[in-house]
């Protein structure tokens, strides 16, 4: 009996320091997804070395997607929510429903998408071999 009751309350105190330690961390971010729906060569005497990139990119609510760049032309067509896509030397695409928008090849970008989160169909004129995209390293 003595164990007992030595045990419960540490058991209490343990309970509480992990509901502590739970209401500290934030809750994991849901990430921005690509799912790919068409990648095929272009005819090398029509356009040499490149090829066609077609996506859906989901852009959760205020996430971010890191600054990067495409070996490629990118073209955009926003289905749902808005995002901004700030460019290197552009001026920043503020898409939403119906709207397209054009990143210039090798240009540096990144996405940040509003409260209800983006929907994008991207369409990229691609060079063969490459990966389809190079994040920023970032800087300390």
């Amino acid at each position: 009996m003595r164990r007992l009751r030595v045990l419960v309350p540490a058991l209490f105190l343990a309970a509480a320091l992990v509901a502590a330690k739970a209401a500290d961390d934030p809750a994991p971010q849901a990430k921005p997804s690509v799912k790919n729906l068409l990648q095929t060569a272009l005819a090398e005497e029509f356009t040499p070395g490149r090829e066609i990139l077609v996506d859906i990119v989901e852009i959760p609510p205020h996430a971010e997607l890191e600054r990067h760049w495409h070996p490629g032309e990118e073209f955009h067509y926003y289905l749902e929510g808005d995002a901004r896509i700030e460019i290197d030397g552009e001026p920043a695409i503020e898409g939403k429903p119906g709207t397209v928008g054009h990143v210039p090849f090798k240009k540096r970008h990144r996405a940040i998408a509003g409260e209800k989160g983006a929907k994008v169909v991207v369409f990229r004129v691609h060079t063969k071999g490459e990966p389809w995209r190079y994040v920023e390293e970032k800087t300390k």
